[in-house]
Order: structure tokens, then C-alpha cells, then sequence
């Protein structure tokens, strides 16, 4: 095996060992028998580490993780900042076990370009162990993370998955429920809603799995019974906000107006808020609304919206973190390449409950 393609898991194969314990060893870190130490340290000339080259890792303290999520700026405070406290989280936590994470937030449509210039780092020589990353939509960034992954960096990807990328994981929400509840519970309020029983669903980016997936659910739950309700998607999600409302406003002054909007994504609810206010409608209409964040939190408490989808992208991204160093640290491999977490429906009476799971704070 030549040197170039030896990693910290090639010895600790070897050997029998974990990966954390070759770090250790490789870390000149306390922590390993005399004897565990020997046999590293042999397998490691063995398979063609020179002194040039383990001098180089001797000065690496760390197992070093890239994250390569959304900015929690501007819209990106309702939804994508969670992800970030999920990962943070995990890395508090694991402060003390060898792992150091490297925070890279990109602006939306500007997403090759943060993983172009990763991939000129690794080429020159400053690979990542890992890399958590989200979910892709455009094929030139699904390739790039597949190159990323082919050149032996464990990717992660949070919120959506394409398995072909050669991911280790993905860790997402479960939509398909998310989806299903929604529709219930819209099946529940729809008897009692005043003025039009039409639905007008905000179905976000149709290439974003976890708006794809909550709308597809939807409608099959109302298709599946046989339900005779009219369902309108509005598409529309991050890179346009401004027309998304423009519609929305159009839509809900109409004197047939639909009687019921739900959102399949978080700014998307915060839309739907800020334009039943302007046009003088809060509480005129129903509406299930998804994520909790403040805003969607005091539109709850001031019933513009009935309910809120929760689908927890703290724990998303703190189960796909935790996957990835327990990777990293001891060779564990998944028992499952998708990591879903569980949703639940918000109510008024439960808010306050959620907003102290979620660490939303109003």
C-alpha cells in the first residue's frame, strides 16, 4: 500500500484496534498500553508511513471535521441555525475526545463554490477526516461531494440524502410523516374552517427532499381516503422570497380565498405570517404552519397559526455529528445509512414545551 493512501483506519484494521486509539498513538497522547503502542507503530512503517510523513500528522492534535451547512443568517435564522446548534452541540460534547470542527456557512447558491474551494484545499494536501455536510440539490455539487467522499473523506449529509455520493449517512427528519400528520390534522380543521374549504399548500423547492418529501405525503394522505378537498401547491422556497409573497398576497386578497394554508418549510411559515398581517387577515384563516423558531413561536401565542409541524433539526444534526465521530474516533459504521428522527404536532397548550426542547427562545 503506497503512503499517500494510508489513513489512521488502514492501521486500526490491521491491527485490531480502534481509530480513536491509533490517533492516540500517532498523537504521541497517553492513554495506550506499551504493547498496543509497539504494534501500531510497526503497522504503521509496515505500511510505508516515513518519518517526513508521520512528522506532519505528529503535529496534527485532532481528527479534523468540516461543516458545510447553510448560513443561519437573515431567513436562515428560522430552520438552518438549528442544524448548526446540533452540530455545537455534539462538539462540546466531544471537545475532550480528539475532534476539532471547522464551521463553513455558505449563502444559499453559493454552495459549489464553498465545496469547489475544499476541494483545491484537499488537493493541496489538507484533507479533512470528515465533512457534514447538507444535502444537496444541483448535480455539480452532488459530483463534488462525491469526489469529496471518493478521496477518502467520511461524509455526512444532513436533511436530504443521495446515497450515490458514497455518503457514511444521512440523517433527516421523517417527512413522509411530517407530511401525513400535516394532512390529518388540516382532515380535522377542515369541517370547522369558515369561508372556502380549498387548501393552499407553501411546497417550498420542489428539488429539496425535505419539502418534496412533506408535500408528496400530503397529498397522498388526501388521495388515499378519498378525500374531496382542493389542494393548491405554491412553489417557491430560499432564492425567492419576494415572489413567493408577491403570490401569497394575490392568493389570500382574493375574495375566494382558501380557507386552510399549511407550509411544508419554516420560511415559508414566517411568509405566510408576516402577509395574513399585512393584509389585516391573521386569524381569518387557518393555519398549520413547520420548525419552531421565535417568530413562529409568538404567531402561535397570538393564533395566526393553529398548529406547527416540528421535525427537530437540532437532533438532525446533532445524530449526524454524533455518527460521524463515533466513525472518526472508533471505526463504528451505522447500523443504518438513513437516520431518521421523529415529528410531532405543536399545539397552544404544548408550545412552551417544545420551545424548551427546541431551545427557542421567545
Amino acid at each position: 500500500m503506497s503512503s499517500s493512501r494510508v489513513t489512521m483506519k488502514d492501521i486500526a484494521a490491521q491491527v485490531g484496534v480502534s481509530v480513536n486509539t491509533v490517533h492516540k498513538v500517532i498523537s504521541n497522547k497517553p492513554g495506550v498500553s506499551d504493547a498496543v503502542r509497539a504494534q501500531i507503530l510497526t503497522c504503521a512503517e509496515e505500511l510505508g508511513y516515513h518519518r517526513n510523513e508521520s512528522a506532519s500528522i505528529l503535529r496534527r492534535k485532532d481528527i479534523r471535521v468540516v461543516v458545510m451547512l447553510p448560513s443561519a443568517a437573515q431567513e436562515g435564522s428560522f430552520y438552518f441555525a438549528y442544524l448548526w446548534r446540533g452540530v455545537e452541540q455534539f462538539a462540546q460534547e466531544s471537545r475532550d475526545h480528539g475532534l476539532t470542527f471547522e464551521y463553513r456557512p455558505y449563502e444559499m447558491g453559493r454552495y459549489g463554490e464553498a465545496l469547489a474551494q475544499l476541494m483545491d484545499e484537499r488537493e493541496k494536501g489538507e484533507r479533512p477526516d470528515g465533512l457534514i455536510a447538507y444535502a444537496p440539490v444541483e448535480t455539480g455539487t452532488t459530483e463534488t461531494l462525491t469526489k469529496i467522499a471518493g478521496r477518502g473523506v467520511a461524509l455526512v449529509l444532513v436533511d436530504g440524502d443521495r446515497p450515490h455520493t458514497g455518503r457514511l449517512c444521512a440523517t433527516v427528519a421523517a417527512y413522509a410523516e411530517a407530511g401525513s400528520l400535516m394532512a390529518e390534522q388540516a382532515a380535522n380543521l377542515l369541517p370547522g374552517v369558515q369561508g372556502s374549504k380549498k387548501i393552499l399548500l407553501l411546497a417550498g423547492d420542489p428539488h429539496t427532499d425535505s419539502h418534496a418529501d412533506v408535500a408528496r405525503a400530503f397529498h397522498a394522505y388526501f388521495d388515499e381516503r378519498g378525500l374531496d378537498y382542493a389542494v393548491l401547491d405554491l412553489f417557491g422556497a430560499h432564492t425567492d422570497v419576494d415572489e413567493l409573497r408577491r403570490k401569497l398576497a394575490s392568493l389570500l386578497s382574493d375574495k375566494d380565498a382558501p380557507g386552510l394554508v399549511c407550509s411544508v418549510f419554516a420560511v415559508g411559515s414566517e411568509v405566510v405570517a408576516d402577509t395574513l398581517l399585512e393584509l389585516g387577515r391573521a386569524g381569518q384563516i387557518t393555519v398549520i404552519a413547520s420548525d419552531l423558531f421565535p417568530e413562529n413561536a409568538i404567531a402561535m401565542r397570538r393564533g395566526i397559526f393553529t398548529n406547527i409541524v416540528y421535525k427537530d433539526p437540532v437532533g438532525i444534526a446533532y445524530r449526524g455529528a454524533r455518527v460521524l465521530g463515533d466513525y472518526l474516533l472508533r471505526g463504528e459504521v451505522p447500523a443504518e445509512s438513513v437516520q431518521r428522527g421523529s415529528v410531532e404536532l405543536v399545539f397552544r397548550s404544548n408550545l412552551d414545551q417544545y420551545c424548551r426542547l427546541a431551545g427557542v427562545e421567545v
